[in-house]
Parts: C-alpha cells; sequence; structure tokens
C-alpha cells in the first residue's frame, strides 16, 4: 500500500540580495579637494538610492490601503502626491550626482558647460553639482 502523498511546500524563493553599490577605484590624477567632493557625492548617491528605495516602497503600501471615508482618501492622496514629488527630487539630484561622477571619471569635471573655463574649485565645494561657471550661471539668470 502506498503511503499518501506528501503535501508539497511551495519553493523557497529567496529575495534577491540587495547588491552594494559598486565602489569605483577614483580618477587618477585628481586634485586632493576634488577626491573629497567625489567621495561626499559617493556618500550622497548611496543615500539617496536608499530613500528612492524606501519611497517606492511607501508608494506600493499605499496603494493597498483601503479608506473608510473621503477625508482618508483625501490625506492619503495628498501625502502620495508629497511622496511623488520628493522622490522626483531625489531621482533628479541623482542624476545630477551621476553625471557629475561620470565628469570626474572622465577628467571633464569642473570645467564650464557654457564657457569651458575652469570652474573655481571654491566654487565646486560650495556647490559641487553645478555644470557652469559664476558668469555663466549669471547671464543664465538675467536672460
Amino acid at each position: 500500500m502506498k503511503s499518501p502523498a506528501k503535501p508539497r511546500s511551495a519553493p523557497v524563493v529567496e529575495e534577491p540580495v540587495e547588491k552594494p553599490v559598486h565602489k569605483e577605484p577614483p580618477p587618477r590624477n585628481l586634485d586632493p579637494i576634488i577626491l573629497k567632493i567625489r567621495s561626499q557625492l559617493i556618500q550622497q548617491r548611496n543615500e539617496l538610492m536608499t530613500m528612492i528605495k524606501s519611497s517606492q516602497e511607501v508608494e506600493r503600501n499605499i496603494g493597498e490601503i483601503t479608506f473608510s471615508n473621503e477625508i482618508d482618501l483625501a490625506s492619503s492622496l495628498e501625502g502620495r502626491e508629497m511622496a511623488f514629488q520628493l522622490s522626483s527630487r531625489e531621482r533628479n539630484e541623482l542624476k545630477l550626482i551621476e553625471e557629475a561622477l561620470f565628469k570626474m571619471a572622465k577628467g571633464t569635471y569642473g570645467v564650464c558647460e557654457g564657457c569651458s573655463k575652469n570652474i573655481p574649485v571654491k566654487r565646486l565645494q560650495i556647490m559641487p553639482l553645478t555644470p557652469l561657471c559664476i558668469e555663466c550661471q549669471e547671464s543664465l539668470e538675467v536672460s
């Protein structure tokens, strides 16, 4: 006599392990101040990526909530809109950081996109994501 078949348990599906952000070796011949800016940008990038991932989870969870009245629904929609705006801002900043890191690797970081002159290091320390020197930025704001 055959023994009753054991119920099969669902196969265990492991969640993909989040890979650590790849640490690129610093480009050669960079000014020590630029290397410090680069390290700060990498840290900001990692923090932004964590924030974006957590806000995506919140957005997914908001869709699963049921609302008992219109006020709860309106409040949730307002919260969702705010989360979307923050997420959009974070993604834009992440894009600017990636562009700055790419320019560092390429050797073009600190070169004004308007006039091709070098952007002063002091300006880069204060505004590390700026693509323009002060003169080009001012002329852009005036026009």
